[in-house]
């Protein structure tokens, strides 16, 4: 089984129109022709012409890019074409060097095969760090991918929650300090001639030395919010590469807590959001 959609022609014109308007990319169309998956009126068709009325259907072809692991996935949403879940630290959001086999994506993929889907591909649309926690929007097919890809993010906020040393002043304030990769590769630091990189904060409540802090991202730089608070000397509690470990905690404190979307093929508006994890520090 793999996924399967259908159009009808809303008057004479072809069948890549039909499609191209429900919001299938050429590259993704030409695929689908190669591998004579779209059919006119139950019959494979080709790029032909069509009249009012007649049926267009695809199938997505299955594929080996992603290796499906067994890991468990927390699921806080599944929509037909998309699933919102609970990352968990230590896990990274796709497959790199040091794991192929398990992350984010491979146990997407693993959950999707269990489900029956024939070779699925799903894409990771809100990536986190590997020690970040907290929500993550994933596409469960490539079609659902390029249909939010083509809006440009329309329709999707996220919103982070961190613990960080010390208190940010002003309490609530924009850090705008461009960023670029540093000489060890790893690292991004405020750099003048770096990329654009604009983050909005809100201090929550602060306390013995810490604070909770509410973020907004308008630009999605690598490691945005932890080398922006590290620059302007309050480094996320609990990090390593920009801070320091916190022998108290497992991992770095800062995670996405609420994610809101409009899902592309309904028009649907979700808003899911997270409460602050039960390990971190409680804030009167």
């Amino acid at each position: 089984m793999n996924f399967s959609f259908q159009y009808s022609a809303e008057r004479a014109t072809t069948v890549k129109r039909v499609l191209a308007r429900a919001g299938v990319s050429h590259r993704l169309l030409t695929r689908l022709f190669n591998e004579r998956l779209v059919w006119r009126n139950g019959v494979v068709t080709t790029n032909q012409e069509v009249i009012h009325g007649d049926k267009i259907r695809f199938e997505l072809p299955p594929s080996d890019l992603v290796t499906p692991s067994d890991g468990s996935l927390q699921v806080v949403l599944e929509l037909p074409n998309w699933l919102i879940v609970e990352k968990p630290a230590g896990l990274a959001s796709v497959p790199g060097p040091s794991n192929r086999e398990d992350s984010l994506l491979n146990r997407a993929a693993g959950y999707l095969a269990a489900a029956g889907i024939d070779g699925p591909q799903p894409a990771i649309m809100t990536r986190l760090d590997r020690d970040t926690t907290g929500l993550v929007l994933i596409a469960k097919h490539i079609f659902a991918q390029g249909k939010l890809d083509q809006q440009q993010d329309a329709g999707l906020q996220k919103e982070y929650r961190a613990v960080v040393v010390g208190t940010p002043a002003p309490a609530s304030g924009q850090i705008t300090l461009p960023l670029g990769k540093a000489a060890d590769g790893i690292h991004r630091e405020v750099q003048p001639d770096g990329q654009p990189a604009i983050t909005d904060y809100q201090v929550v409540a602060s306390q013995s030395g810490l604070s909770l802090v509410t973020i907004q991202l308008e630009t999605g730089r690598t490691h945005q919010i932890r080398a922006h608070f590290a620059a302007i000397g309050h480094p996320v509690v609990g990090d390593p590469l920009y801070g320091q470990a916190d022998e108290r905690y497992a991992h770095q404190l800062l995670q996405a807590s609420r994610l809101q979307f409009t899902d592309p093929f309904t028009g649907e508006q979700y808003d899911q959001q997270l409460t602050m994890p039960a390990d971190w520090p409680a804030f009167a």
